[in-house]
C-alpha cells in the first residue's frame, strides 16, 4: 500500500506548490521526498506520514492531524543552525505532511554503515552539534523523544565534496513528530511506547514518560555507537532489547574498543545512567560535558610526540626522529563553549521537570 502511494506521488503537485521530484527514504512512520517549491524556486524535503499511521480510524485521523499541526507549528518556531528547519505543513489525500529544509548530505546512519565507527575527535565533534540542536529544543520546552543516527544529518561540504567529519555541519531532524503520533494513539488505544528500542531510555520503557533527560540518554547511546560501531544491546525481539536498557548498565566503550580514553567511558556512562536523576539535566548540560571532554583530549594530544625521520643523519642505523607538538584544533564557531559554561565543569547537575512523551523519525528517515 505504501509503495503504491509513493509511486503515485512522484511528479505530483502538492498544495499547488510542491512538485515531488524523488524519493529519498522510507522509515517506520513516514516517507521523505525531494520536491521543488515552485513558488520560491528552491529544493525542499517533504515528509508524508504513512497511511498506516494516519488511517486506522476516522476519529483518530482528525485527532492525529490536529496534534500533528500543533507540533509542526511549535517545531517551526525552533530556529537554530543545527536544527532542520520546518517551512510548512498540511495534508495531501488525507495524509499529513511537513515541508522542511533539504539538507544535501548523508545521515549519521549512512556514515556509520560506511565507516563502522568514528575516532573520538569525529564522534565528539558530531555530538557537540547534535547536542546543540537538542539543547535549543529543550530551552524551547520540546523533547525530541527519538534521538538516533537516522535523525542526525551530516551535510556535504559547500563545494559538493565529502566534508571532513570534524568540520562538517550537522543537523537534527524530526523534533516532536513522535510525540504527535504517540499522543493521538494514546487517546484511542491507551499508553504506547513510541521509540526506537536501540536508543530508548529506561523510563520510557517502565513509565512511558519523557523529559530532557530522556534525550540525554539516547544521545549517550548514539555517542556509544559512534565510538564502538555498535549499540550496547541486541535481541531477537524489540521488547527484549528495550528491557535490557532497564535491567543493565551500558558498558564502557573501552571494553569493546581497547585504548579509548577513560574520559570517554566516563562521559558515556554519565549520560546513560539508568536513573534519570543521575544524568546531566538536559542536552545543554551534556553539551558542556562533551566540550570539556574534547578539551581534555586536546590537552592530552598536545603532549603527544609526532615522530618524523630526519634525513641528514646517515650515520645512524635507525633514523633519528624529531618531535613536534600537536596543538588542539581550533573549533569552528558552532562548537564554541557557551558563555560561562567552561567554569561549570562536567559535574554540573540540574533537576529537570518531567513531561509526558516518545517514537521513530527530513532529509532523515523516521
Amino acid at each position: 500500500m505504501d509503495t503504491q502511494v509513493a509511486d503515485t506521488l512522484l511528479g505530483s503537485l502538492i498544495d499547488g506548490r510542491y512538485r515531488i521530484r524523488g524519493r529519498v527514504a522510507r522509515g517506520g512512520m513516514a516517507t521523505v521526498y525531494t520536491a521543488t517549491d515552485e513558488r520560491l524556486e528552491r529544493t525542499v524535503a517533504v515528509k508524508i506520514i504513512h497511511p498506516t499511521q494516519a488511517s486506522e480510524a476516522r476519529a483518530r485521523i482528525a485527532n492525529f492531524v490536529a496534534r500533528f499541526t500543533d507540533e509542526a507549528k511549535t517545531i517551526a518556531r525552533l530556529t537554530h543552525p543545527n536544527v532542520v528547519a520546518v517551512y510548512d505543513q498540511g495534508t495531501h489525500a488525507g495524509l499529513p505532511y511537513l515541508v522542511m529544509e533539504y539538507v544535501r548530505g548523508r545521515t549519521l546512519r549512512d556514515v556509520l554503515a560506511e565507516r563502522r565507527r568514528l575516532n573520538p575527535d569525529e564522534a565528539l565533534a558530531i555530538a557537540e552539534q547534535m547536542l546543540a540542536a537538542i539543547a535549543a529544543a529543550h530551552r524551547a520546552g520540546l523533547v525530541h523523544r527519538d534521538v538516533k543516527p537516522e535523525n542526525v544529518l551530516v551535510a556535504e561540504a559547500p563545494t559538493g565534496g565529502v566534508a571532513n567529519l570534524v568540520d562538517s555541519v550537522v543537523k537534527v531532524a524530526d523534533f516532536g513528530l513522535a510525540r504527535a503520533v504517540e499522543a493521538s494513539a494514546d487517546e484511542e488505544q491507551g499508553n504506547q511506547l513510541m521509540a526506537t528500542v536501540a536508543y530508548v531510555a529506561p523510563e520510557l520503557v517502565t513509565e512511558g514518560r519523557a523529559d530532557p533527560r530522556t534525550d540525554v540518554y539516547s544521545a549517550g547511546i548514539v555517542l556509544f555507537e559512534m565510538l564502538t560501531g555498535r549499540v550496547p544491546y541486541d535481541g531477537d525481539r524489540p521488547v527484549d532489547v528495550a528491557w535490557q536498557h532497564v535491567d543493565r548498565d551500558v558498558p564502557a566503550p573501552s571494553t569493546l574498543v581497547p585504548g579509548l580514553p577513560s574520559v570517554l567511558d566516563d562521559l558515556v556512562q554519565r549520560a546513560t545512567r539508568r536513573d534519570p536523576g543521575a544524568r546531566p539535566a538536559d542536552a545543554g548540560a551534556l553539551l558542556t560535558e562533551v566540550q570539556v571532554t574534547r578539551d581534555r583530549l586536546g590537552d592530552a594530544n598536545s603532549h603527544t610526540a609526532v615522530l618524523s625521520p630526519v634525513s641528514d643523519a646517515p650515520s645512524l642505523s635507525q633514523p633519528t626522529m624529531m618531535v613536534a607538538t600537536l596543538q588542539p584544533p581550533n573549533r569552528p564557531s558552532w562548537a564554541r563553549l557557551p558563555e560561562g559554561a567552561s567554569s561549570q565543569g562536567p559535574g554540573r547537575r540540574l533537576q529537570g521537570r518531567q513531561e509526558p512523551g516518545a517514537r521513530q523519525a527530513p532529509g532523515a528517515v523516521p
